[in-house]
């Protein structure tokens, strides 16, 4: 993009024969509204369209919201963030970091902590940011063996610890055949259900 006087921009790209076909026949469905034809309002209506879809799903901005803040539930259930709740967290933050790309909702308590979705707990970050912060609320080298396993960086799982789940944990299933399992490997031996069920463990961050 070449910007040519305030306000306007020269944009020249390469199309494949896929996309100009794409634009013909959006060129033919729009004549109605752009009787000219004109690619640059055709593509700019298209990409405001798509602009929109996208801000509705990651951040939650609707015209017509089913729910305002008032009727959401924010207790940390789960690791999803309610709409209603993004929404305000993007209205107040989205202009804070200058970067526009890869843009992440963080927990100021982290959720694998126990915070919760409320407003005054999330914060839009970069992914930059994000993964600093993370690593002030847990540690270098935590934060490098999650990413080392594929996790995301800045939501660690909840953790087991004895006789009580922690919010946001899923308890692995039983292996089939498991002394505890009840399965063939208990036949001839001890019932499971004569056998104390230990506790489930994992890493806690």
């Amino acid at each position: 993009m070449e910007p040519l006087a305030s306000g306007r921009y020269r944009v020249e790209f390469t199309a494949s024969a896929q996309l100009h076909d794409k634009l013909t026949r959006l060129q033919a469905l729009m004549r109605s509204s752009v009787p000219g034809g004109d690619l640059a309002v055709i593509i700019e209506e298209a990409v405001t369209e798509k602009l929109e879809r996208l801000e509705a799903r990651r951040f939650g901005k609707t015209k017509a919201p089913r729910k305002d803040l008032d009727q959401t539930d924010t207790t940390p259930t789960s690791r999803h963030i309610p709409a209603a709740v993004r929404r305000v967290v993007h209205e107040r933050d989205g202009g804070r970091c200058k970067a526009r790309d890869r843009l992440e909702f963080h927990h100021r308590k982290p959720f694998g902590r126990g915070g919760d979705h409320s407003p005054e707990n999330i914060a839009i970050l970069c992914a930059v940011h994000n993964a600093l912060v993370a690593e002030r609320d847990y540690g270098k080298e935590v934060m490098a063996r999650h990413r080392g396993s594929g996790g995301r960086v800045s939501e660690p799982r909840g953790v087991y610890s004895i006789g009580k789940r922690v919010a946001g944990a899923r308890q692995r299933p039983r292996r089939e055949g498991s002394r505890l399992s009840g399965g063939p490997a208990s036949q001839g031996a001890a019932s499971s259900n004569s056998l104390p069920r230990r506790p489930m463990f994992r890493n806690f961050w």
